[in-house]
């Protein structure tokens, strides 16, 4: 069963990331979503989390992507051996996440982000619907280790 949740977790990010983008992609410009929180401002980026590891060539572009590929197997291996519902749900989100801004780099070249967060004036960051579902995921797994029953020693 726990395969399934991870299954369905994934595919339900991957598709969630696609159908929001397109709406994203296809709004002209920037307005306020939710005044001093957030924004919508589409942006290409060509980095990886909080613009680290920049790629503006094609080689470290592929050498990301070959990444990112190895990162989604060993997350699949992880969720294929999710002894709990929870622990399936936060690597099917990480998984569909990670496929999300996969597909960005290869037909794009970069990840597509249109959600810039800021508290006030004080801008944070830019992400977009699979940076949320990753970032949902990890919460997931800090949940499930934090409730995961303990072993008594005597």
């Amino acid at each position: 069963m726990t395969r399934v949740v991870a299954a369905a977790c994934a595919l339900a990010a991957l598709v969630s990331n696609l159908l929001v983008e397109r709406v994203a992609m296809a709004a002209s410009g920037s307005f306020v979503m939710i005044p001093g929180l957030a924004d919508i401002h589409p942006a290409w980026n060509r980095c990886v989390s909080f613009s680290l590891f920049c790629q503006n060539s094609d080689t470290g572009q592929h050498l990301l992507m070959a990444l990112l590929v190895v990162i989604i197997a060993v997350v699949t291996v992880l969720a294929w051996r999710a002894t709990n519902w929870l622990a399936a749900a936060g690597f099917g989100l990480i998984i569909g996440g990670a496929l999300g801004n996969l597909i960005d780099r290869v037909f794009h070249g970069a990840v597509f982000d249109y959600l810039a967060l800021h508290l006030g004036s004080v801008q944070l960051f830019v992400c977009n619907f699979s940076d949320i579902a990753i970032s949902a995921g990890v919460l997931c797994l800090i949940g499930e280790a934090l409730l995961a029953p303990r072993p008594r020693y005597s």
